[in-house]
């Protein structure tokens, strides 16, 4: 008898638009995992032996040493790097070519779905849960876990208004490992996240046409932060899960407890986490700042309802 398929809840968009809070909510529900970016797991944060939302180092984690412990298991010692450059080909912006254009994926290709299938079997094995969250936003990934064998994926395309993001990225941060923060973080252009913020959606629209609407759903963080309720019923009814208790937790303001998110945004590390809408760029981002991404990416605020 064929083996039930590993379901994933992927939070597909741009960064800083709220996927890593996302994560932590939906890990609340008994049946789901939030695992955080997971594509950076075997990428870095293995290797450098980096924080997990648990508060240990990756390798003192029960969870994930399990989780490697699993996956490796009767493979050889350059699993990891193997798997890393596999990762490198498959799960940038590249895949959206490679579909476009009806290029064959080749046999490498079918050695990154095994690895994959292999990874998020562990995780669910090792979890105990029915569904794992993961918060990676690369809509190159998701193109390429779609394609693999035994893995059920509904998308959650999350959206933020992308002069916030703008806003957001403009701040620049020193590394501070325990605090979750593994580099230093340099400000990023207005022009460059306007630029990034609208191919980067537009590619996780061009996901949604091909994997079909019963497969993907739209969420605005705005919305996320404003009606926990609705926006959690409306992802439980996607993901047929009852996600009302999380929904009305977050109404009520009550404090989120991390799991075992990795990389990802490091408010990750905090023990107590409130859901918070974070709209100071409305007030505080220069008016010529504003203007300068709406010239670029305006058509893509109309778009999703912020124009």
């Amino acid at each position: 008898m064929p083996s039930q398929p590993v379901r994933i809840a992927y939070i597909a968009g741009y960064g800083r638009s709220g996927s890593t809070i996302l994560d932590i909510a939906l890990g609340q529900h008994a049946a789901l995992v939030g695992a955080g970016e997971i594509t950076s797991l075997t990428q870095h944060v293995w290797r450098n032996n980096e924080y997990c939302a648990c508060g240990k180092a990756i390798r003192d984690c029960s969870f994930w040493s399990s989780v490697l412990r699993e996956w490796s298991n009767g493979h050889h010692s350059g699993l990891m790097e193997e798997y890393c450059a596999l990762q490198q080909k498959f799960e940038g912006l590249s895949m959206v070519t490679k579909l476009l254009s009806g290029i064959g994926l080749g046999k490498q290709f079918s050695l990154y779905t095994r690895h994959t299938k292999r990874l998020f079997s562990a995780m669910h094995s090792c979890s105990g849960r029915q569904m794992i969250v993961d918060s990676s936003k690369l809509p190159g990934r998701a193109m390429a876990l779609a394609q693999v064998p035994g893995i059920d994926m509904r998308v959650i395309h999350l959206v933020r208004d992308g002069r916030g993001v703008a806003w957001s990225l403009l701040k620049g941060y020193e590394r501070d490992i325990t605090s979750g923060l593994q580099k230093e973080i340099k400000p990023k252009s207005v022009f460059r996240t306007a630029l990034r913020w609208s191919m980067v959606n537009l590619a996780v629209e061009y996901l949604s046409r091909k994997l079909g609407p019963e497969r993907v759903i739209r969420v605005r963080y705005e919305d996320f932060a404003s009606d926990p309720v609705a926006v959690m019923g409306k992802i439980g009814a996607f993901l047929e899960l009852d996600l009302s208790r999380v929904g009305t937790s977050l109404q009520n303001g009550e404090a989120m407890g991390p799991g075992h998110q990795v990389a990802g945004n490091r408010l990750r590390m905090n023990t107590s986490i409130a859901l918070n809408k974070d709209e100071t760029w409305r007030a505080r981002m220069p008016a010529r700042q504003q203007i300068s991404f709406q010239r670029l990416g305006g058509w893509m605020l109309r778009r999703y309802g912020y124009l």
